[in-house]
């Protein structure tokens, strides 16, 4: 894997596109879930990835043989993201009506999952979020993930595991709480319109 690699950043140098597009399909999560974890901003986000691999073909040359690539380009997004952060330092005000009226007209399963998983996230800390997102979605081994965050392995590790242990227990009080509301006959219209969501 890692000589594959070497021989594509050896093609980049020489501006193959077919190498940028390989090494662009490899690394798009991880860089999209470093940077999101950060900004926490679709858009945002999707500029800094444009941004990073720009970075990245213009130092592509001062990348040393023996480093890890994806761990070399997962600092650079993090590094773009933290000085956008600092640069905004902006608090989001959300819309909660606005929120609600897309969550309620949303009819694909695969997009309520995916708010329910962002909801389940977003009570993690910033950095909690960018481990299990390393580990879980890029599926990064503790090592790179410590390297990118330049944390100690150890760290990584404990985090990982009381994310982990926090989401799930989270999880099992929000399936506890439908489980009464379903128990409850005086509230049928309440279920069923919970349940249309």
């Amino acid at each position: 894997m890692q000589d594959d690699i070497l021989k594509l950043i050896e093609k980049l140098k020489n501006k193959d596109n077919e190498a940028f597009e390989i090494i662009y399909y490899q690394t798009h999560k991880m860089v999209f879930s470093i940077i999101y974890s950060i900004v926490k901003d679709d858009l945002d986000a999707e500029d800094l990835m444009q941004d990073t691999y720009i970075k990245m073909i213009e130092n592509i040359n001062s990348f040393k043989v023996g480093r890890n690539f994806k761990t070399w380009l997962g600092t650079i997004a993090r590094n773009l993201a933290i000085d956008h952060y600092r640069r905004s330092q902006r608090v989001l005000n959300i819309d909660l009506q606005e929120e609600e009226q897309v969550y309620l007209e949303s009819t694909n399963e695969n997009l309520d999952l995916k708010a329910e998983a962002l909801e389940l996230l977003e009570t993690l800390s910033s950095d909690e979020q960018l481990i299990v997102l390393l580990r879980v979605v890029d599926e990064l081994t503790f090592r790179e993930i410590s390297e990118i965050t330049n944390r100690p392995l150890g760290t990584v590790i404990w985090s990982y595991n009381q994310s982990i242990n926090k989401l799930s227990k989270l999880y099992k009080e929000v399936l506890k709480w439908v489980r009464k509301l379903l128990r409850l006959p005086w509230n049928q219209k309440l279920i069923e319109r919970f349940l249309m969501f």
